[in-house]
């Protein structure tokens, strides 16, 4: 049996607009490739975004750090946390969604392009950059995940 799977190209879409289409067509059951995921922008001041972001860095339990909350550093797995946000949490239903949603930081690696067999490109209206405000403020996640500790030789692996 060959899954036909969805690819999406995550480059220049607004990253919680993108994920909730995403999160949409994953739980009617598609399955999902999406590329590129450190391509993908963040509307707002560069300084607003990371203050946010850095200021969830911070946050963990008093008594257990390593119990959590813990934060992602991957563009990838970013982008899969947001996703995995907007999926029903306690249900079996968004635990299988989720399941069906592959992001990778830029292309298929090389290891697992035999897994796709059967890719068919798609796109999503109302979420690029052309949605943005007059003054496009924005910053890409990759920008994000590096002020927030990712090293890009993760890239290499």
């Amino acid at each position: 049996m060959v899954i036909e799977y969805q690819l999406y190209d995550a480059t220049d879409k607004i990253l919680g607009r993108f994920c909730s289409q995403v999160a949409k067509k994953a739980l009617l059951g598609e399955y999902i490739v999406i590329i590129n995921a450190k391509d993908t922008i963040i509307s707002g001041t560069k300084k607003d975004i990371h203050e946010k972001y850095l200021a969830k860095l911070k946050i963990s339990t008093a008594t257990n750090p390593r119990k959590g909350p813990f934060h992602e550093r991957r563009p990838d797995t970013f982008m899969r946390r947001v996703i995995k946000q907007m999926l029903p949490r306690k249900r079996l239903r968004g635990k299988e969604a989720l399941k069906r949603v592959h992001v990778y930081i830029s292309d298929i690696p090389d290891r697992f392009k035999s897994k796709y067999q059967k890719l068919v490109p798609h796109e999503f209206n109302n979420v690029g950059k052309k949605r943005l405000s007059y003054y496009n403020k924005y910053i890409t996640l990759e920008n994000l995940c590096q002020r927030i500790g990712w090293k890009k030789s993760e890239l290499e692996v």
